[in-house]
């Protein structure tokens, strides 16, 4: 197996040749990988140096290398002159992939990128192709488990091929897609074993700060609240182009702070928004993303007028799920039910992840609390405990607005499905022996006291000097009240630790 080096001297030694067709051969053969892999330079130059440096396949390499290099705006010209002559075919679609313009068009070139692949012939390198559409459709994000079934696909072929950077960067790719699906701790288990990258690289423009970035979402959304803004805040670079997992770093960095109430950073906080591009980038509302995090920063202010204004925009984009839904509940904590819904509208529409469908979950209880329907609410607020249950997905819950803090208190009160869960929510937000204190009268207290100890309800009435059958009717609402069955659940109910 030629390594990538290697295979750029034997394109060398070819175009030295009598047979400079044979050249373009291997060239078009492995463009892909070197792009990848990160000689984009190196394949410029060799596309430069073809006898005929204007054939649009090789105007299309280069403009996918100028793209990676940062120069958007000459990529976008290359692309556009290749596009005028050449054929539909591999090249171009998985130049498509990388250079489409905007969402749609990305879609577009996705939907024919996945019929080129059952069509690959010799000269196609059908590797690099599986992982960049792959890569192409997590940012899409119109079909996860589909995204994730080829990102498995491209680690498995590339590991066969041994391509070991490839190998690298669809391993990290699928932990990005699980993170982005809510399959957090597989997403956890594969950063965790992810082979160092050999040094900075081309690449990075897309791919800059993964890792870090991909942890930190992943503690943000389960109420770690200080370990995510450590983890987002070492992979913030200022030289960033604002479009990649550093964008994302500094948008769920800025939720923590937010989340955290760290008053003082506030100010650079609104800087490091400003840093994030103002347009979509391989499918990723940047703009609205940017808008909805300004947003909230502007709340967490006291400026809501000016976090009505920020966030506006984002109403009229669509295909942005968990904005849309971070969004909702900034609406409704501002008192603005009726943008709350249409924001949630958004989100439903966009196919949710489960994190997101939580945040959206506990949202829509608040409003029904708010506007008196109880029951709807605290039926809303189990399904959320259902849905975050499984990943442990905390952060919705952890809000400081009276009406989340009442809700889960009262909640605790109407019985749940998952209440070992809920109680976990209530003890993180410090409000587990508020929510006990308001629930039980005095002498459930005191009877609660006595189930701690070894006492029967016998030994129990002696003690309080009350009848046996009164001491049975208060351990009965006691489990009632705590949403338990039996004395032991009781005990760990009020003491979990």
């Amino acid at each position: 197996m030629i390594d990538r080096g290697g295979m750029i001297d034997a394109i060398r030694r070819e175009a030295a040749s009598a047979a400079p067709e044979h050249a373009r051969m291997l060239l078009r053969r492995n463009w892909l990988r070197l792009i990848i892999e990160s000689h984009t330079g190196e394949l410029e130059r060799l596309c430069m140096s073809d006898p005929d440096p204007h054939d649009p396949q090789l105007l299309l390499i280069r403009a996918c290398c100028r793209d990676l290099s940062g120069d958007s705006y000459g990529a976008e010209y290359l692309r556009g002159q290749g596009l005028r002559v050449a054929e539909d075919d591999f090249v171009a679609c998985f130049t498509d992939l990388l250079l489409a313009p905007d969402t749609a068009a990305k879609a577009a070139a996705a939907d024919r990128a996945h019929l080129a692949l059952t069509q690959c012939g010799p000269d196609d390198d059908y590797s690099s192709a599986l992982f960049l559409l792959g890569w192409t459709e997590v940012r899409l994000r119109r079909d996860f488990p589909r995204a994730i079934a080829l990102l498995r696909s491209a680690v498995a072929e590339a590991q066969l091929r041994d391509r070991p950077e490839t190998h690298r960067l669809a391993l990290s790719n699928l932990a990005f897609a699980l993170t982005q699906a809510g399959l957090f701790g597989e997403a956890e288990r594969l950063l965790e074993s992810l082979p160092e990258a050999s040094g900075p690289s081309d690449w990075d423009r897309f791919e800059g700060g993964l890792p870090a970035a991909n942890l930190g979402c992943i503690a943000y959304w389960r109420g770690d609240f200080e370990r995510a803004a450590t983890l987002l805040e070492s992979a913030i670079v200022e030289e960033s182009p604002g479009n990649n997992f550093e964008a994302l770093a500094r948008l769920y960095y800025v939720m923590s702070l937010v989340a955290l109430r760290r008053e003082e950073r506030y100010y650079a906080a609104a800087s490091l928004l400003q840093g994030i591009s103002r347009a979509d980038k391989h499918g990723i509302p940047w703009d609205t993303l940017r808008r909805v995090v300004s947003a909230w920063l502007a709340h967490a202010q006291g400026q809501d007028a000016r976090a009505l204004a920020l966030s506006a925009p984002a109403l009229t984009r669509t295909g942005a799920a968990v904005a849309h839904a971070l969004l909702s509940e900034l609406y409704r904590a501002i008192g603005e039910p009726v943008l709350s819904g249409q924001a949630f509208r958004l989100a439903a529409a966009a196919g949710l992840p489960r994190y997101a469908r939580v945040s959206t979950l506990v949202t829509s209880a608040a409003l029904h609390s708010a506007a008196g329907r109880g029951d709807l609410a605290h039926e809303q607020l189990d399904h959320a405990l259902e849905n975050a249950a499984v990943e442990r997905v905390l952060a919705p819950f952890l809000s400081d607005d009276p009406v989340i803090s009442d809700l889960l208190t009262a909640h605790a009160h109407w019985g749940s499905n998952h209440q070992e869960f809920l109680h976990e929510i209530l003890e993180k937000r410090g409000l587990h022996g508020t929510a006990v204190g308001g629930i039980l009268t005095d002498r459930e207290k005191e009877v609660l006291a006595c189930l701690r100890t070894t006492m029967t309800a016998d030994e129990i009435a002696a003690r309080l000097g009350v009848a046996y059958p009164t001491v049975k009717s208060h351990i009965r609402a006691i489990y009632r009240k705590l949403g338990v069955t039996s004395r032991r659940a009781a005990v760990h109910a009020v003491d979990p630790g």
